[in-house]
């Protein structure tokens, strides 16, 4: 435990204490107002900033935690020992803060329990969040013994640390395989992602970085801790964690040079294809890794308090930075577009870790997490011998409430909370309102429209749709109605841009005040509605008791389907995913097609990408 009467940390708990409210107000606004509301993502740029910044980012400086534990209890490093219990505790804090944003950031939060029950071991998505989550409980069953060792459970602290070493080893696994895998969920956006960022070594260049800014960020926070508690810094143990975090940084580094050259991207960096993303590179892999490699493999440099400063401060920035740019920054040229967080999403993103921070400081004034206490002999537990701290007493137990640190807290609280509420009126206090994305029409490919292109929002991965192969496949001319399921009044096989007219919105296709206006306003209104003093949609007659005779096929979706005819067209991406996969995949299993890439129920068979990464820059 320790204790400090600074006023450098009362200030910077106060801050902490003004972010973590304003962080709430937001993460009100978005569980009562959507996603939307929140954000400003697309389908363009559908990660956002607090994706971004608090899962990749976030999780990656919490490294330390699975570094430090390998080095001590895997390696047998007894050095490191003192930083034991901090490390653990950075990992827990960081991995909670990481999920607890997650929840925020997700679409739909309510179903987050579904990866523990609905498994799908094909997405990279599912084995993140498996090890994410459960290499969280690790850190979590770690930190137990630490808490209990001020309450009168000797035994169970006891048998905790006897059955640790198997769940650290299962941690270390976890952590490996979830920054691996995290960044192969990058790999896959080679149509998207900058070439500077994107490359099929990322999986690798993410574990190894993680690991390297994780045992930076160690330092920072101990060089950190010791400056707000007037403690002297262990030289000698920071100075070994900054040269393994060093030549961790050097492997990653040597990587990189060694990916650009071999994929010839130095073009992107120095040539005619470098733009500010260039100048942008250079800075991020400075901070990153070429800074702290020279620094921490300096024995002189790395043996002093502003050395280690210079040392730890770059690489932590780098790494945020390397993160922005893989999921964030790097997709801007692509999106033709750069994307502007909203209030809301800074807010969160800075009052997620200011919220961590807090529960750390009380942590670490509260219990032994610098070192551990002095061993003593448990009464209580004839044959157990571990560390055990005095324990709590009921009066210090309540003085960890104080009156005055309370009154502090509820006047931030009674001013904080209604500024960010007016910070946030208009975008994140309202209905969220979809960006329209009107459709387009599909084309020929030539002029007998034998077969036509999709690209309803002018991407380039538009679909080739073979009409005539199709038409002769389903049955000819009789199996028009199985597409063309809708028509309008004496039209002849409606196109389906015209009734599924956004992307993503459903499209209104019933007029209403046209059928009131042609059939005799007011008084027309028994001729549609079974009820005259109950007009609703529920009471009305279905659309094929009047347009029975409209159009070649008229009505179809009634009569194929068996329901009526609703009044709102699906958006065109799910018109589309509905009627084509819905049809292909059914196909697809008849002829015995598992994922394979050549399966007609495969994303790839109809969206097979037009162009290349680098192609795409041009």
């Amino acid at each position: 435990m320790i204790k400090s009467d600074s006023t450098a940390l009362k200030r910077i708990k106060e801050i902490l204490w003004v972010m973590s409210f304003a962080a709430l107000v937001a993460v009100v606004g978005r569980f009562a107002f959507g996603l939307g509301a929140a954000s400003y993502m697309s389908d363009g740029l559908p990660w956002g900033m607090w994706k971004i910044f608090n899962m990749v980012a976030g999780a990656a400086l919490a490294t330390s935690g699975f570094v430090v534990a390998f080095i001590i209890n895997i390696w047998y490093a007894d050095k490191y020992r003192s930083i034991g219990r901090i490390a653990v505790l950075i990992g827990f804090l960081g991995y909670g803060a990481s999920l607890t944003a997650l929840v925020f950031d997700i679409g739909l939060p309510w179903r987050g329990w579904h990866p523990f029950l609905i498994w799908n071991p094909h997405s990279f998505l599912f084995e993140v969040f498996w090890c994410v989550s459960v290499y969280w409980m690790i850190t979590a069953y770690e930190m137990v013994p630490v808490i209990l060792e001020r309450f009168p459970f000797p035994r169970l602290t006891h048998f905790l640390h006897e059955m640790a070493l198997p769940i650290i080893a299962l941690g270390v696994t976890l952590s490996t395989m979830h920054h691996s895998s995290l960044g192969s969920l990058f790999m896959l956006s080679y149509t998207r992602l900058h070439p500077l960022w994107h490359t099929f070594w990322i999986p690798i260049e993410f574990f190894i970085s993680a690991m390297g800014a994780g045992m930076a960020t160690i330092v920072l926070i101990m060089l950190i801790v010791s400056w707000l508690y007037r403690r002297k810094p262990d030289l000698e143990v920071l100075s070994g964690v900054a040269r393994i975090s060093a030549v961790l940084l050097a492997i990653f580094l040597a990587i990189r040079l060694i990916v650009l050259t071999a994929e010839g991207k130095w073009n992107w960096v120095f040539g005619s294809d470098a733009g500010w993303e260039g100048k942008l590179f250079l800075i991020e892999i400075t901070l990153q890794a070429i800074i702290p490699v020279i620094i921490g493999l300096s024995g002189k440099w790395r043996k002093t308090v502003p050395g280690l400063y210079a040392f730890s401060v770059p690489a932590f920035i780098g790494l945020v930075m390397h993160r922005l740019d893989v999921g964030f920054v790097g997709y801007f040229r692509f999106a033709e577009r750069v994307y502007v967080p909203s209030l809301a999403e800074m807010v969160v993103c800075l009052g997620v870790p200011a919220a961590a921070a807090l529960l750390f400081f009380f942590l670490l004034e509260r219990f032994y997490i610098l070192e551990a206490p002095e061993a003593c002999h448990v009464p209580e537990a004839e044959g157990v011998h571990h560390d055990m701290a005095p324990q709590f007493t009921l009066r210090e137990a309540f003085s960890m409430i104080k009156f005055k640190d309370g009154l502090k807290v509820s006047l931030i609280v009674v001013i904080t909370i209604p500024l960010a509420y007016l910070a946030f009126l208009g975008k994140g206090t309202s209905k969220f309102e979809p960006t329209p994305q009107p459709v387009e029409k599909a084309k020929g490919v030539d002029e007998t429209r034998a077969v036509l292109k999709i690209d309803g929002n002018l991407s380039a991965e538009y679909v080739n749709f073979p009409h005539d192969v199709h038409q002769e496949l389903m049955g000819g001319e009789d199996s028009c109605v199985k597409c063309h399921h809708l028509e309008r009044p004496d039209d002849h096989a409606t196109s389906c841009h015209l009734c599924h007219a956004d992307m993503a919105v459903d499209t209104d296709i019933f007029d209403h005040d046209k059928h009131k206006e042609r059939m005799g306003n007011n008084d027309s209104c028994d001729k549609c509605h079974e009820s005259y003093k109950e007009k609703s949609e529920a009471t009305a007659k279905g659309c094929v008791e009047c347009h029975d005779k409209d159009g070649q096929y008229p009505m179809t979706a009634e009569k194929l389907y068996g329901k009526g005819v609703t009044r709102w067209a699906p958006g065109y991406k799910h018109a589309m995913h509905g009627l084509c996969l819905t049809c292909h995949r059914m196909n697809g299993d008849a002829m015995g097609c598992n994922a394979e890439a050549d399966c007609i129920g495969n994303c790839a068979f109809c969206h097979e990408p037009k162009v290349t990464n680098t192609t795409a820059m041009k």
